[in-house]
């Protein structure tokens, strides 16, 4: 058998045989250099390719968050405002009323001084007002930076009753307006309880009465709600009625008057259309 020839160490890269190519350090670099560049533009153009599709998204984003501020500022800022010390409230004006009334309104709004205007309880507001007996109907407005102002339709006296002992003004509802230990002039004295029928029925005679007959009453009573007879001053009667017809019962009180002077007691206009006359 042949045995393999060997090649001593000093043979194995002889001179006649191919070597390697030495590379040079500056090949290396540039290499390098060039994919880093080829890496940052394939990156700009991934972060490029990222922005064009989520632009739309980005810009929803910003819009909503403009509105969001635009909206606690402009919502934030007067809530805060309102309710700190510098719209406490200082002042109460009223309006509509007489000045003894305005100032009971006043005394009734009065706690709420020093609240900020924002944090003053309509509803506590509203009933303490309410409970003013002069006042039938009313508003509250708040004026900043601390006014309460109280517009008010005032109750109005239409005639006086006689409860314990004195007198006592009412109006139509019979809410008591004043009270007098003698009988007040000029107000109509009704002979009813307030709050029944026959008063109610009075009472609304007396509120639709024209101005030329109005001041000649000088008293009022009523058996029923629909009998209502007025007591004048030159001491005649009329006998009116039901509450209603108030114009027609006018014109025929007048007609009647003017064709029979004094001469008549009683006047009954009840029906408009068929004046009796006693």
């Amino acid at each position: 058998m042949r045995r393999p020839t060997l090649v001593a160490p000093s043979e194995a890269l002889s001179p006649s045989m191919p070597q390697p190519a030495s590379i040079g350090r500056s090949v290396l670099s540039a290499d390098r250099a060039r994919i880093r560049r080829a890496v940052r533009e394939r990156r700009r153009a991934e972060s490029a390719e990222v922005r064009r599709f989520t632009r739309g998204a980005r810009r929803r984003r910003l819009v909503a968050l403009v509105a969001a501020s635009f909206l606690v500022v402009s919502v934030g800022t007067p809530v805060a405002l309102a309710v700190s010390p510098a719209f406490a409230v200082r002042a109460i004006q009223v309006s509509g009323a007489d000045p003894a009334l305005a100032a009971e309104v006043r005394a009734a709004a009065a706690p709420d001084l020093g609240t900020p205007i924002a944090l003053v309880d309509g509803g506590a507001l509203s009933a303490r007002i309410a409970a003013v007996a002069g006042v039938e109907r009313f508003s509250v407005a708040r004026i900043p930076p601390g006014t309460l102002a109280v517009q008010v339709v005032p109750r109005t006296g239409v005639a006086q009753v006689e409860a314990d002992g004195g007198y006592r003004l009412v109006d139509a509802a019979g809410v008591v307006l004043q009270r007098s230990a003698s009988r007040l002039a000029g107000v109509p004295l009704v002979h009813a309880t307030p709050g029944s029928a026959t008063f109610d029925a009075a009472a609304a005679v007396l509120a639709a009465l024209p101005g030329w007959l109005a001041p000649q009453v000088v008293s009022v009573g009523a058996a029923t709600p629909a009998a209502v007879v007025l007591h004048l001053a030159d001491g005649r009667l009329v006998a009116w009625g039901a509450p209603g017809s108030t114009a027609a019962k006018a014109v025929a009180l007048r007609a009647a008057m003017r064709s029979v002077g004094r001469h008549a007691h009683e006047i009954d206009v009840s029906v408009p259309g068929s004046v009796a006359i006693r």
